[in-house]
C-alpha cells in the first residue's frame, strides 16, 4: 500500500509525538515571556525593586549572589498544556506497552481475501491529521459525576453513549433524546423496559381449530381431530416447514418426525398429555406461518411500502389457531425432561421470535437450554446414533439462540454454554438415511445446509471471543472508553481478523464467497455455473419470492453475520475517529473505513428476506444493530474526522443506499419491537434533519 511507503520515510509514531512535545514546550515558553514578569528572591527579601534582568538583575550582580526567580504559578493556558502534555506522555507508554506486545508477527490471511483486510491494523508510521484544531485526548466526555457503568450495556447499545453521539443526540432538541439520561443510569436494563412495556400486548388466546372427539369412552384420555387439518394441508404446512425453520435450525429429523410424529396423530388424533401431539402441532403452526409469511398480503403499508410481514395482522400472526392449540396442551408435558421437550420449547422459541415476541422467546429458549442441560448430564449418551445427534442438533441450536439475546439484549443465560466441550457438533445422520430411502431432498443439497449450521456454530465462537478480548467490561483491552484511552488492541484484532478470514476461507466451496459477490447466489451447482441475476437487491418488485429451502434467508443469515462480525471487529478504530482524531493513523483510517464498509448492504435487510421478516431468525438481534449503526453513520456527516474517512474510502452512494435499507428496516419491526419503536423516536428526526 502506498501509505504503508509513505510511512516508512516520515516519522515514527513515537518520533511524532516526541515532536508535538518540543513544540509543546516552545509554545509553553512563549506563553511565559507574556506573563507578567515578577521579581527575584533576593529583592523581594530586601523589598527593594527589581529591574528583572536575565539572568541575574542588577542587584545581585553587584552584591554577587545567585539571582533566582520564583516559578510564577500556571495559567488556565498552562494547566491546558500540562494537560496535554501528560496526555502524549501516557500516549507514548501505550505505544512502547503496544510495540513490546506485538513481537511476534502474525502470518498473513488467505491470499484470497481482501487486501483491505490482511493489512489490516498494522500501525502507520505516520499521524492521519484531521483538519481544525488538535486536542489531544480531547473529544467530547462525560463530566465525571455522570460516567456510564458499561458493564451494564451491551456492545450494540455502548454506542449510544459514545460521548460524541450523546452529545450530538443531546445537543440534537430531539425530545426523545431526553431518555439518555435514563440509560445512562441504568444501561441496557432500561431498554429491556421499553420492550415489555410494548409486549403488554400477548397474543390472543380466544382463538383456536374447531375439533371433533375421536374416542366416545369418558375415562379415556380426549383424543380430538380438527376439521381443517385435512391430510393434504398437513403435508403442505409440514412441508413449510421443513423447507424454511428446519433448514435454518434442524433440530428435527424429517423422516423420524414423519415416519413417527405425524403418523401417529394421524391415525389416533390429537391427545392431551402427549408430547408428539404438541410437537406436531408447533411444527403445523411455524409451517403456515412460513407459507402465508412469503406469499400473503403485508399486514401494513409503511410510508407507501409494504411491509415485510406477511400474512395475517400484527396481533393474530398465521399459524395462531395451531400454536394455541399447542399451548392448550404444553401445560401437562412442560416440566418433562425429555429431547420432544427441548424440541417443544425450541420450537416454541421460534414462533414467538417469528411474530416480534423476543421476551417470550428468551423464556422459551432458557426452558429448552434447562431441560437440554438435564438430559445431558443425566443420560449416558451415545453420540453416533439418531437420538444423540438429534440431542446434538438441539444443545447447539440452544447455545445459538442464548448467546444472541445474551449479547445484544444482556438477558440472562442458562449455563448451557458450560458443556460445548462435550457436545459434539452435529453428524446429521439423516443425509445417510434420505439417501436410502429417497423420501427428501438430494443429499448435497441437504449437506449444503447442515454446513450452514456448522458454519454458524464456529462463526458464534469467534464473535464471542472478539467480545471477550475487545469489548466486554473486564476485558484488559478497554479500546471504546476515554478514561485512560490506550486506543484499540491492534495486535489482537490483528490476530482476529486473521481467524475470521481463515474461518470464511475454510467454508465448504458451496458456502463460499467474497467481499465483491455477497450479494450473488451461492455456488451451489458443482460444475461452478451461477444464475446471471444476483439474490439478492434493493428492491424485487411487487411479486413474491420464495427460493427452494430458504435459500435466500440461509444465505443472508451467514454472509451478514460475518460483517457483523468484522465490523464489532473493527468498531474501536470508529471510536478513536470520533473521540481521538489526532491519533488516527493512515493504517487506522483504513480499518475505520472498513468498518463502516462492513455494515453496508447487509444481506438480511435486502429483498428477499426484507419482504419475509417473519422467516428471518432473531430479529432483535439485527435490529438492536441497525439502531446503533445508522447513529455511526450519521456522524459520517457531521464528524469532520469520519467524514473525512468516509470522502476517500467509501462509495457515498452505497452509503446512502444502505442507510435507507435499515431506515426501512426499523420503520418496518417498530411495529412489533418495543426498542425499534423507542429508538425510531430519534433516528426519524435526526435522518430528517441530515436531509
Amino acid at each position: 500500500m502506498s501509505g504503508q511507503g509513505d510511512a516508512g520515510q516520515g516519522d515514527s509514531p513515537m518520533a511524532s509525538s516526541s515532536s508535538l512535545v518540543e513544540h509543546a514546550d516552545s509554545a509553553q515558553r512563549r506563553e511565559r515571556s507574556m506573563i507578567a514578569a515578577q521579581a527575584c528572591q533576593t529583592c523581594r527579601s530586601r523589598k527593594s525593586k527589581c529591574d528583572e534582568q536575565r539572568p541575574n538583575c542588577s542587584l545581585c550582580r553587584r552584591l554577587n549572589v545567585d539571582c533566582v526567580y520564583r516559578e510564577p504559578l500556571p495559567t488556565k493556558k498552562d494547566k491546558t498544556m500540562v494537560h496535554i502534555l501528560d496526555t502524549l506522555t501516557r500516549l507514548e507508554n501505550k505505544f512502547d506497552n503496544l510495540s513490546l506486545s506485538a513481537g511476534v508477527s502474525t502470518p498473513d490471511t488467505s491470499g484470497s481475501a481482501p487486501r483491505t483486510s490482511t493489512s489490516l491494523v498494522s500501525v502507520s508510521d505516520r499521524i492521519y491529521r484531521t483538519e481544525g484544531q488538535i486536542t489531544a485526548g480531547g473529544g467530547p466526555r462525560f463530566p465525571n459525576d455522570a460516567q456510564p457503568d458499561l458493564k451494564h450495556l451491551t456492545v450494540p447499545h455502548k454506542i449510544i453513549l459514545w460521548p460524541s453521539i450523546y452529545i450530538h443526540l443531546i445537543n440534537s432538541d430531539i425530545p426523545a433524546a431526553s431518555d439518555l439520561q435514563y440509560i445512562l443510569q441504568e444501561g441496557t436494563p432500561w431498554l429491556i423496559r421499553q420492550e415489555m412495556a410494548h409486549d403488554k400486548c400477548k397474543l390472543p388466546t380466544n382463538v383456536g381449530l374447531d375439533s371433533y372427539p375421536l374416542n366416545s369412552r369418558a375415562q379415556e384420555v380426549l383424543k380430538v381431530g380438527f376439521r381443517s387439518m385435512t391430510m393434504q394441508r398437513m403435508q403442505e404446512f409440514c412441508d413449510g416447514y421443513f423447507n424454511t425453520f428446519n433448514v435454518l435450525a434442524p433440530i428435527l429429523n424429517h423422516d423420524t418426525f414423519m415416519a413417527e410424529t405425524m403418523s401417529a396423530v394421524t391415525q389416533q388424533g390429537f391427545t392431551e398429555g402427549d408430547q408428539h401431539s404438541v410437537l406436531a402441532l408447533l411444527v403445523l403452526a411455524l409451517g403456515q406461518l412460513a407459507i402465508e409469511g412469503v406469499f400473503e398480503r403485508p399486514v401494513s403499508m409503511v410510508n407507501g411500502t409494504a411491509s415485510g410481514l406477511r400474512g395475517g395482522t400484527i396481533d393474530r400472526p398465521p399459524g395462531l389457531e395451531l400454536f394455541n392449540e399447542a399451548r392448550r396442551r404444553l401445560g401437562f408435558i412442560s416440566t418433562k425432561m425429555t429431547l420432544e421437550n427441548v424440541q417443544i420449547h425450541l420450537l416454541l422459541a421460534t414462533y414467538y421470535e417469528a411474530n416480534g415476541r423476543h421476551l417470550d422467546f428468551w423464556r422459551a429458549t432458557t426452558m429448552a437450554s434447562m431441560a437440554c442441560q438435564v438430559l445431558i448430564k443425566c443420560q449416558s449418551m451415545d453420540w453416533q446414533t439418531n437420538y444423540g445427534d438429534l440431542c446434538k442438533r438441539a444443545y447447539w441450536a440452544c447455545v445459538l439462540n442464548e448467546d444472541l439475546y445474551h449479547l445484544d439484549l444482556d438477558l440472562p443465560q442458562s449455563g448451557v454454554q458450560s458443556l460445548e466441550d462435550i457436545v459434539p457438533l452435529p453428524y446429521f445422520h439423516e443425509g445417510q438415511e434420505s439417501a436410502v430411502t429417497g423420501t427428501a431432498q438430494p443429499v448435497e443439497e441437504r449437506s449444503h445446509f447442515q454446513y450452514h449450521f456448522l458454519a454458524m456454530i464456529a462463526l458464534r465462537r469467534l464473535i464471542a471471543r472478539i467480545y471477550e478480548v475487545i469489548h466486554e467490561a473486564s476485558s484488559p483491552h478497554q479500546s471504546e472508553s476515554t478514561e485512560e484511552y490506550c486506543g484499540p488492541p491492534v495486535t489482537v484484532i490483528r490476530e482476529m481478523a486473521r481467524q475470521l478470514e481463515s474461518w470464511r476461507s475454510l467454508l465448504p466451496r458451496p458456502l463460499q464467497w467474497q467481499d465483491s459477490d455477497k450479494l450473488d447466489f451461492p455456488n451451489l451447482d458443482p460444475s461452478g455455473r451461477r444464475p446471471n441475476e444476483a439474490l439478492f437487491s434493493p428492491d424485487q418488485g411487487p411479486v413474491p419470492i420464495g427460493h427452494k429451502y430458504n435459500l435466500d434467508v440461509v444465505t443472508a443469515q451467514l454472509r451478514t453475520r460475518f460483517y457483523y462480525a468484522r465490523f464489532i471487529l473493527c468498531r474501536p478504530f470508529v471510536y478513536k475517529a470520533l473521540h481521538f482524531p489526532e491519533l488516527m493513523t493512515i493504517e487506522d483510517a483504513s480499518c475505520c473505513a472498513l468498518a463502516i464498509k462492513s455494515t453496508l448492504f447487509w444481506p438480511v435487510c435486502m429483498a428477499p428476506p426484507k419482504n419475509k421478516k417473519r422467516l428471518v431468525p432473531h430479529l432483535f438481534a439485527w435490529t438492536q444493530n441497525f439502531m446503533t449503526i445508522l447513529l455511526i453513520l450519521r456522524m459520517t456527516t457531521d464528524n469532520e474526522c469520519l467524514k473525512r474517512i468516509c470522502r476517500e474510502h467509501v462509495d457515498q452512494d452505497e452509503l446512502q443506499k444502505a442507510v435507507g435499507l435499515m431506515l426501512e428496516w426499523m420503520r418496518d419491526v417498530r411495529q412489533i419491537d418495543g426498542i425499534a419503536d423507542w429508538s425510531w423516536k430519534f433516528i426519524e428526526p435526526l435522518y430528517s434533519a441530515g436531509n
